[in-house]
């Protein structure tokens, strides 16, 4: 029992470790720079991670979109069709909750840009891999 427990913990630590790795190649650091680990886990989601936008700035967009397919629409159904999306739209700027994860990988972005520009280095994406490059910027 004993040699399948430590057997399962070694495992399980390999599994940590190459996690960890790969976390790491994504992110280059070139700057003296030090991160945090949270820091370091929500840049290692890659520099096409799309963080939630909050609703108040959806719902206009959605609006204008919704008032375009309606004015395709034959002009005696556009008035019913109106009313149904306004009913929707409502429904969803009073429902929405908005996603407590989504909100803390941004206040970690924030920090860390905040840390970058106090450093004097930025953020770039690498040619061709899927990492972001941490470097020196030149006055």
């Amino acid at each position: 029992m004993d040699k399948l427990t430590h057997q399962t913990s070694k495992e399980q630590n390999n599994k940590q470790r190459e996690k960890r790795l790969n976390q790491q190649e994504r992110i280059i650091n070139m700057t003296n720079t030090q991160l945090t680990n949270e820091q370091i886990q929500t840049l290692s989601l890659g520099p096409k991670y799309a963080i939630e936008r909050e609703p108040k700035l959806c719902i206009n967009e959605l609006i204008i979109d919704t008032e375009n397919a309606i004015r395709t629409l034959e002009p005696k159904i556009q008035n019913t069709y109106r009313h149904l999306a306004t009913k929707q739209i409502k429904s969803i700027s009073m429902t929405y909750d908005r996603n407590k994860l989504h909100k803390r990988k941004q206040h970690i972005l924030n920090k860390t840009k905040k840390t970058l520009q106090n450093n004097n280095a930025i953020m770039v994406k690498a040619d061709k891999r899927k990492a972001i490059v941490l470097i020196k910027q030149t006055p």
